[in-house]
């Protein structure tokens, strides 16, 4: 009997994790399709495109989400599709907040008529708002203090609300801060993370950058982070969707467990490159969580995974 490839449906596609998702997923044998209106996204590379089902969709119009879904099903969804930038949320906090509601709450009315079809769900870290010094695992309180985080916390809530009452599978996956690439890209198709920033200047030998804040309650006073290198998040993302097919629903955090400060990583920045930055510590963003670090226990114990790539060096290298 021949064996029927997977067909999973990828909203957001077009987007920095969306063409990495796919580039490991094809290798993986799916079938893809993609959904992205490119507001905030460049093409899909041509030599991705043409392995691919592409569709321009805006999946906050519900009619147009309506007619997509009339005729065809998936064996997995995920729905990577927002306004995530601080950008888009600058210039528009509620218009940004709606977009991403409104689409998840289009997609899981229209998207999930067959029961089996699972569901991944992008959120984020950001919806626990500011945190302590403690490793933050899934049951702790989300508290969001921006409207990015507001807007993932009640797609959370309308996910779980829905496909609750149908009965559907699905996993809430709250990324940390995703880095690094599978493929080519260039640093500007990224996500605009400290180490874009960084890896741009450098390549534009402009030698100087901002840090918001010196002297938080951390250990060098920079802000802390948790950084995910994409490569691991797409196996967990492999992972993920093989626990669905026996089991319900899940929230996980999606990070390394490694807690990293702004300025030690430029400080490995300069060392690879040999030169100084210039270094502000002028606070533009006085919401920013001063420390954020993932337990990771529910993720090695539930997907039996190994986080591969976990050090400063290691990531700085898709960078340079």
């Amino acid at each position: 009997m021949k064996k029927v490839n997977k067909k999973i449906l990828i909203t957001g596609g077009a987007g920095y994790i969306g063409q990495n998702l796919i580039t490991f997923f094809l290798k993986e044998k799916y079938k893809i399709f993609v959904i992205d209106n490119l507001s905030t996204s460049k093409a899909i590379k041509k030599n991705i495109k043409k392995h691919i089902n592409f569709f321009k969709i805006n999946l906050s119009k519900e009619q147009k989400v309506k007619e997509f879904f009339k005729k065809r099903t998936f064996d997995l969804i995920v729905h990577l599709a927002a306004f995530s930038g601080l950008q888009e949320f600058k210039n528009s906090e509620l218009k940004s907040l709606y977009n991403n509601v409104l689409s998840t709450k289009n997609l899981v009315q229209f998207g999930f008529k067959n029961k089996k079809t699972k569901l991944i769900f992008a959120s984020s870290a950001a919806v626990y708002g500011k945190v302590s010094r403690k490793k933050i695992n899934e049951k702790a309180n989300c508290v969001p203090v921006n409207y990015y985080g507001l807007s993932k916390y009640i797609c959370e809530k309308i996910i779980k609300n829905q496909l609750n009452n149908k009965k559907v599978s699905y996993a809430i996956l709250r990324y940390f801060n995703v880095i690094g690439s599978l493929l080519n890209f260039k640093t500007e198709e990224k996500i605009k993370s400290l180490f874009d920033i960084v890896g741009n200047n450098i390549k534009k030998k402009r030698y100087k950058i901002n840090i918001n804040g010196k002297r938080l309650d951390t250990r060098d006073g920079t802000p802390e982070r948790d950084f995910i290198h994409i490569q691991d998040l797409c196996e967990v993302h492999k992972k993920i969707y093989k626990y669905l097919k026996n089991n319900k629903k899940i929230i996980l955090n999606c990070g390394s467990g490694k807690r990293y400060s702004v300025l030690k990583f430029v400080n490995n920045f300069e060392k690879k490159i040999g030169r100084k930055f210039k270094i502000s510590y002028k606070i533009t963003n006085t919401n920013e969580t001063e420390t954020i670090c993932s337990d990771t226990n529910k993720l090695k114990m539930l997907t039996k995974i190994r986080i591969k790539k976990n050090n400063l060096n290691e990531y700085i290298e898709d960078y340079l």
